[in-house]
């Protein structure tokens, strides 16, 4: 076995390990965002907790190595590498690391992660060297709660048995709070060619279907189970290898803005805060709450932001595939109630996208974007066969009406916002007590 050991970082930085005299409540239990000026100091509090030797050496009582820490001219230092940089067999669920070894001059050690600006996850290696990913993980939260669930579920044993949702292996309690052991699975699976569309289709329909009843909201936390050099293997040829041999797959991962709604609520009435729906991408937002809206639901809310995304990477292909485009206005429609649930648009995936297309197509690379329009203004359906738009006509959004846009442009203003959820919450409440009155009131 060789080992090459990077020079670590001074100590008279703010993530000096030396010096923590953290625990794992004082650095998680916060009200800090990203953007608060005192959240770097945070984060590298919360480095110097992971680094620490009291910490390092409960993870070796309890089976588990901790990656050293990759050295960086930055204060905060998000990288860290094994100390066994061997590769071994990635036996499902564990990821796969074929790949191009580093040779000392690369910029990255072979199997190199990086954690992230919030400093709440680190990488190790299990007894047997397997890789694994720790997620530290607030008592009590919503995320917990989910992950508890998941751990509840067991590990599946092969592929056959996977729902698409990262599997827990482990929860470990400390110091008050909890450490989430999960596979350390590839980032970046993102490459637009059909083969990769289905996947990506199937896969997060598939986990937001089967998943307990708790909605995420986030582009990136789709994996692959691949991982060789983190941020470099986009490029990786060895994940084309693993698609060719139908050996690669794709898992949800990540709740940590999930909410979980009890199994005796039907998905039509779970609720949240309209508020609740901007902690997410901009980008990516369905308009369901861009109109000042009270509340929205958040499973429908997760169809229409898979819907974003894949109109992002694919609604350009929808002259290749037509039925790409019945399939993602569906899939983002303001109609709420219209829209597909998850199961209803993985059920139309597989029995009329698939079969209506030319197995031939199915390799094809995607076509090249020249540029990224908005899903709500992109004519989907411009260059279709009319035959097609006129059979498939119940399907297609119309665009966005005038008084809509103008709507939307007005609530950026928050004392705008304000006027109108104030008169929709007047509305409802009206509504709501004229249905009482109706009730109790001998009406003639």
């Amino acid at each position: 076995m060789t080992i090459q050991v990077y020079s670590t970082r001074q100590n008279d930085s703010p993530c000096d390990p030396s010096s923590v005299e953290d625990d794992l409540d004082s650095v998680l239990r916060t009200s800090l965002w990203p953007h608060d000026p005192e959240f770097h100091q945070l984060a590298c509090r919360r480095i110097a907790w992971w680094d620490s030797e009291r910490i390092r050496t409960w993870f070796l009582e309890r089976g588990y190595t901790l990656y050293l820490r990759y050295p960086s001219e930055a204060d905060y230092a998000a990288g860290m590498y094994p100390l066994d940089a061997n590769i071994h067999e990635g036996v499902f669920p564990y990821a796969s690391h074929e790949g191009p070894k580093s040779d000392g001059k690369s910029r990255f050690p072979t199997l190199y992660g990086n954690t992230g600006t919030r400093g709440t996850i680190a990488f190790a290696q299990t007894t047997q060297g397997q890789h694994v990913a720790v997620k530290a993980i607030l008592d009590g939260s919503e995320e917990f709660r989910v992950l508890k669930y998941l751990h509840n579920q067991g590990v599946p044993g092969s592929m056959d048995d996977f729902h698409h949702v990262i599997p827990v292996l482990d929860l470990l309690a400390c110091e008050g709070h909890w450490l989430a052991v999960m596979p350390r699975w590839g980032v970046f699976p993102l490459l637009p060619s059909f083969s990769v569309l289905i996947e990506l289709i199937l896969t997060p329909l598939t986990g937001i279907d089967l998943s307990p009843q708790a909605s995420h909201r986030s582009r990136y936390n789709i994996l692959i189970n691949h991982v060789n050099m983190d941020i470099c293997d986009l490029s990786n040829y060895c994940r084309w290898t693993l698609r060719s041999q139908g050996k690669s797959t794709y898992a949800l991962h990540d709740f940590d803005g999930s909410t979980m709604f009890p199994p005796s609520m039907s998905l039509d009435e779970c609720r949240l805060p309209s508020s609740v729906s901007y902690n997410t991408l901009y980008d990516q937002v369905p308009g369901d709450t861009l109109q000042g809206e009270l509340d929205f639901n958040p499973f429908a809310f997760d169809v229409g932001m898979l819907g974003v995304m894949f109109c992002q990477e694919f609604q350009h292909m929808t002259r290749t595939v037509p039925m790409l485009a019945p399939l993602f206005d569906r899939m983002t429609t303001r109609d709420i109630a219209r829209r597909f649930k998850a199961s209803e648009a993985l059920q139309f995936f597989e029995e009329q996208v698939i079969p209506l297309t030319p197995k031939h197509v199915l390799s094809w690379a995607a076509e090249p974007i020249d540029q990224y329009d908005a899903y709500d203004y992109y004519d989907r359906w411009k260059y279709l066969d009319p035959d097609f738009v006129e059979k498939w006509a119940a399907y297609r959004e119309p665009p966005v009406p005038r008084h809509i846009r103008i709507l939307r442009e007005m609530c950026l203003y928050p004392w705008v916002f304000r006027i109108v959820t104030s008169i929709r919450y007047g509305a409802r409440f009206l509504c709501h007590g004229l249905s009482i009155l109706s009730r109790i009131l001998p009406w003639k």
